[in-house]
């Protein structure tokens, strides 16, 4: 009789799922230049942000369930007019193993709060019809997905997924204004994406990817475009990759027709296309050095006057991976617009260096940085310099039945 509750509690162990939990802490003190939405009253601004994230798994042999909530606090101008903001992250996804090499699954992801400090969107709206710049204002992005990916064919794969994505502020504008206003509409856009590969020896990789989105604006301007691409990729050795993408791009655009600023519609027929490397640098005896070099030509949609170009894109990227999370990444990008008109001069250069590196087991202390210069001539008439820095601490914790 006593082995009888022992046998009721492992027969009820083994039915339910297993879990793991983890939790972590982020506290990060930041200066930086103000933000196009802020007044400029201070050449250097000081802000404090303390991000907890919380995470757990539910899985069986078939099922998988995840959920993150990340909410980030924000206190903006934290020694002379501050300012508290809260930016949410939820994620939620859930997949099911419905044969051999056959799952389906659905995703949730919504960001949600103020705009960021790092974000340069921004609206300028008021209740008597006149404008003026926010320090924030109330912001949304989701993503709802659901999709599945199979492998039951031998060396390749084949994954689908649809949904709708909603980006925007939850006041959006709904007409057109001055793009010096710097007024953004939302956007609202159902999307099927589509990637297929194939090993055809171990190293060389062939496959394909689909595209395709119905972007609807609202200030009454519309978007639909669909990519394809055939997708090469090839081993060259066991630490160095090729990848090439070489497709195009069709469909429509509308663009919103503000005051001063007339868009034509336009039909969209162009290449795109990438070229990225992979390949290890050569430090000392090892090579724990990763360096990512990357060139596109790819469609890019403005985000104040909803026109629809072609922009050259390359960024260069080192990575060094060290023990307990310790990670040093640096990264240099640019991108250059490939148009006429009104935005045949934008394009940004970006400077990122983020230094992890940890304390314990459990805890990190983390240094970034970033410098940006923008060129988006709609809104500013000579290119615009921003900067951040920070320094942080990061604690974690991870438990769980497995």
């Amino acid at each position: 009789m006593a082995v009888l509750p022992a046998l009721v509690t492992s027969m009820v162990l083994a039915s339910s799922p297993a879990m793991r939990y983890s939790s972590q802490l982020r506290m990060e003190s930041f200066l930086r230049t103000a933000n196009l939405s802020e007044t400029q009253d201070r050449a250097v601004i000081e802000d404090v942000v303390i991000t907890p994230r919380g995470q757990v798994i539910f899985y069986t042999p078939r099922m998988e369930l995840k959920a993150i909530l990340e909410p980030q606090l924000l206190l903006r101008r934290s020694f002379t007019q501050p300012t508290l903001e809260v930016l949410t992250f939820l994620f939620l996804r859930g997949e099911y193993q419905v044969a051999r090499g056959f799952k389906t699954w659905a995703l949730e992801s919504l960001t949600y709060g103020y705009f960021p400090f790092e974000d340069f969107r921004v609206p300028a709206p008021t209740d008597n019809g006149g404008r003026r710049l926010l320090d924030a204002s109330k912001y949304a992005y989701s993503e709802s997905m659901v999709g599945f990916d199979y492998t039951g064919i031998r060396r390749t794969y084949i994954g689908v997924a649809g949904g709708l994505v909603f980006n925007g502020l939850l006041d959006p504008p709904t007409t057109p204004h001055n793009p010096k206003d710097r007024m953004t509409p939302a956007q609202v856009s159902p999307e099927v994406r589509a990637q297929a590969f194939h090993s055809v020896t171990r190293r060389f990789v062939l496959g394909g990817e689909i595209y395709a989105r119905d972007v609807n604006f609202s200030t009454d301007a519309h978007l639909t475009v669909a990519q394809a691409t055939p997708i090469f990729q090839y081993l060259f050795t066991p630490l160095i990759n090729g990848r090439l993408q070489i497709g195009a791009a069709v469909g429509e655009s509308r663009p919103q027709q503000a005051e001063g600023l007339p868009l034509p519609n336009q039909d969209i027929l162009m290449p795109i296309g990438e070229a990225a490397l992979q390949t290890p640098v050569p430090v000392g005896y090892h090579w724990p050095v990763t360096a990512k070099l990357a060139v596109r030509y790819a469609s890019f949609v403005n985000a104040y006057s909803t026109a629809f170009f072609p922009r050259a894109e390359g960024s260069f990227a080192l990575q060094w991976k060290g023990r307990r999370q310790a990670q040093v990444d640096l990264e240099l990008s640019a991108a250059q617009a490939v148009t006429d008109g009104p935005h045949s001069r934008d394009g940004e250069e970006r400077l990122s260096l983020k230094i992890q590196w940890p304390l314990t087991r459990s805890s990190a202390v983390v240094a970034s940085g970033r410098l940006l210069r923008l060129r988006e001539f709609l809104i500013e008439d000579q290119p615009i310099y921003k900067w951040f820095a920070g320094v942080g601490l990061v604690i974690r914790q991870e438990n769980g039945r497995l």
